[in-house]
């Protein structure tokens, strides 16, 4: 979903310029938020049975993988769900552009949902943050 939001146009320019530091010390912080969202998710979950294929429930399969930094897409993101056939990931990130990834199953879009706007505003302490000690002074 679009977000209408306010810009420093300076500080965007300084951001473009030094776009490798922010995304690392953005990585974390991508991580830490996937982390939260496959914790909450785990009450959403059903408890099952093993399998008969010898598959560990569901509810035991969960992952939380990266974060991964692509600086030529300007964008960090990490992955966790679940690794069974039942459900599926969702991916967590910073991005510039256009969306990248589906709708993650119900499992995990409602506790995503929860705490995507502490996940915003903790992104954008970061990058200022990170511009201001990349650039002290102004």
């Amino acid at each position: 979903m679009p977000l209408k939001v306010a810009l420093d146009f300076r500080l965007l320019d300084k951001l473009r310029t030094v776009a490798g530091p922010v995304l690392d010390d953005l990585a974390p912080l991508v991580r830490e938020h996937a982390s939260s969202v496959l914790q909450a998710s785990r009450a959403l979950v059903p408890v099952g049975q093993r399998d008969t294929d010898g598959k560990p429930p569901l509810n035991t399969s969960g992952f939380v993988d990266g974060p991964e930094v692509n600086a030529d897409k300007a964008s960090v993101s990490a992955t966790a769900g679940y690794a069974h056939d039942a459900a599926g990931a969702i991916h967590e990130g910073f991005h510039w552009g256009a969306k990248r990834y589906e709708a993650p199953i119900h499992y995990l879009r409602k506790p995503a949902r929860k705490g995507r706007a502490k996940f915003r505003k903790a992104v954008a302490a970061q990058i200022l943050a990170t511009l201001s000690r990349l650039f002290p002074g102004r």
